[in-house]
């Protein structure tokens, strides 16, 4: 493996690692909502104005970043001038690339699925103590905010296979447009 593999493999893993991290983010702008609706006093079309133009930053920011890192991996190596220094060309690594995508994404996704199935366990409990309808539960939002962490985190888990062929094809595609 060259140093320049080593560091596509490296920045693409973290991209995805910070773009799965944007989940997290869009789930609390997600529990602002509520507070909208119970303080009308205020003057609440500046406030959400700010609340959304905020959200429109953060958004443009992950997709910058997941450009950036996943899709555009080359140029970042390029301007970073991460191959230089190094007294070596070449990792003895035998390991296809794909392969370490592969077994990235998987353990990427068993971190989501570990870290959300918990919490999705503590408010299904709840649910169920709880003799109110679901819909009205003021964790309902924190419900379905695990649930969906949680599937993302099994699917990446056990659809591995297609999240790398879909990097490939991108990084195929950007290759191409350089030459």
């Amino acid at each position: 493996m060259t140093i320049r593999t080593f560091w596509t493999i490296f920045i693409k893993i973290l991209g995805i690692w910070l773009v799965l991290g944007f989940i997290t983010v869009i789930q609390q702008f997600l529990t602002i909502v509520p507070f909208f609706q119970t303080n009308s006093n205020d003057n609440s079309f500046s406030v959400v104005a700010y609340v959304v133009s905020i959200l429109i930053i953060t958004i443009g920011i992950y997709i910058f970043i997941l450009r950036l890192f996943v899709f555009k991996t080359s140029w970042l190596i390029d301007k970073l001038h991460l191959e230089k220094g190094f007294e070596e060309e070449k990792i003895e690594l035998n390991i296809p690339r794909s392969t370490v995508f592969t077994i990235a994404t998987i353990v990427i996704g068993g971190f989501i699925f570990v870290d959300s199935l918990p919490h999705l366990c503590r408010l299904t409990i709840g649910f169920i103590k709880e003799n109110n309808p679901i819909r009205e539960s003021p964790n309902l939002v924190w419900f379905i905010f695990y649930l969906v962490k949680t599937i993302i985190g099994y699917l990446l888990m056990t659809n591995s296979q297609f999240v790398v062929s879909f990097i490939d094809k991108q990084n195929v595609k950007h290759e191409e447009t350089i030459e």
